[in-house]
């Protein structure tokens, strides 16, 4: 799915967020309108085909003084609704700055 669909589906509330989502948003601060910002700003850097998912990851502020970038994982098998799966402030070390690729896991 395009990111454009993606993004008209959210501005036209035609969206529905899991209850996972609730548990990493009160754990890490963030909340519904920090998830709909990193969605209208963010760009797709995975994409999940056989699961009709992918990953977001967008910039949100969540104070005058305090931007994070956010993933959101979302899916998209339902013709009108998409579903937020989960929503979550990447770790630093798993992804790179700007989170937007996976860190490259060391040989041991």
């Amino acid at each position: 799915m395009e990111i454009e669909s993606i993004r008209e589906r959210v501005k036209s509330g035609n969206y529905l967020i899991k209850s996972h989502v609730a548990q990493h948003a009160l754990k890490e601060g963030f909340d519904r309108q920090h998830i709909v910002e990193a969605i209208l700003s963010g760009t797709i850097i995975e994409e999940y085909l056989d699961s009709q998912r992918g990953l977001i990851c967008g910039k949100t502020s969540l104070s005058a003084s305090h931007d994070i970038y956010l993933h959101v994982v979302y899916e998209y098998s339902d013709t009108v609704y998409l579903e937020i799966v989960t929503a979550y402030i990447p770790d630093e070390n798993l992804w790179e700055s700007p989170p937007l690729r996976r860190r490259k896991r060391k040989k041991r």
